[in-house]
C-alpha cells in the first residue's frame, strides 16, 4: 500500500479505510497518520510567511508531532491567515489521543491494536486532514497538487 503524487486527498483515505475493513488496524493507523502529517506540512509550506526553503529545510526539518506542528503552524501561518491549527480541528484533543496511539505503535511501546479502539482514531486523524484540506481549498489553494514557490519573505498588510 503506497501513496502516489497524484493521489487525491479521498484516494488516500479510500486506501487507508480499506487497509483498516482488511483487518490492518496497525498500518491503517500509521498511515493516517502520515497522510495528516504530510497534509498539515504542506498546508504550513502553502500558507507560511516564509520562503518555500526557509520553510521546508528549518521550519519544518525537526518537526514531528502535534504540538510541534501547531507551533510551526502559530509561527507561519496564524498571523498570515488569523486561523490556529487546532481552531481547524472539531476536537483538537481526540486528535492528540489519537497520535499517541500511533506513537505508540511506531516506537514499539505496544505491538497491537484492537479494530474498535483503531477505528475512531483512524477516523478523527482523516476527519483533521479532511478539514485542514477544506480549509487550505476554501482559501484556493490544492494541497495535492504544486504548491505556489515563494522565494521572498510576505509582506504583511
Amino acid at each position: 500500500m503506497a501513496f502516489f503524487v497524484g493521489d487525491t486527498q479521498e484516494q488516500r483515505h479510500e486506501k487507508i479505510s480499506a487497509l483498516l475493513a482488511g483487518g490492518e488496524p496497525v498500518m491503517a493507523t500509521l498511515l493516517a497518520a502520515a497522510d495528516f502529517e504530510w497534509t498539515v506540512r504542506r498546508a504550513i509550506i502553502a500558507f507560511g510567511e516564509s520562503p518555500n526553503k526557509v520553510i521546508q529545510n528549518e521550519v519544518l526539518a525537526e518537526c514531528s508531532g502535534l504540538d510541534r506542528y501547531k507551533r510551526a503552524w502559530k509561527a507561519e501561518v496564524k498571523k498570515r491567515m488569523g486561523v490556529g491549527l487546532p481552531e481547524l480541528i472539531a476536537d483538537w484533543a481526540a486528535l492528540k489521543e489519537a497520535f499517541l496511539l500511533r506513537h505508540r505503535l511506531i516506537h514499539g511501546t505496544i505491538g497491537s491494536t484492537g479494530m474498535a479502539y483503531a477505528e475512531r482514531r483512524i477516523a478523527t486523524m482523516l476527519e483533521a486532514s479532511q478539514a485542514v484540506g477544506n480549509w487550505a481549498s476554501d482559501n484556493h489553494i490544492n494541497l495535492f497538487e504544486k504548491l505556489p514557490v515563494r522565494k521572498k519573505r510576505r509582506q504583511l498588510p
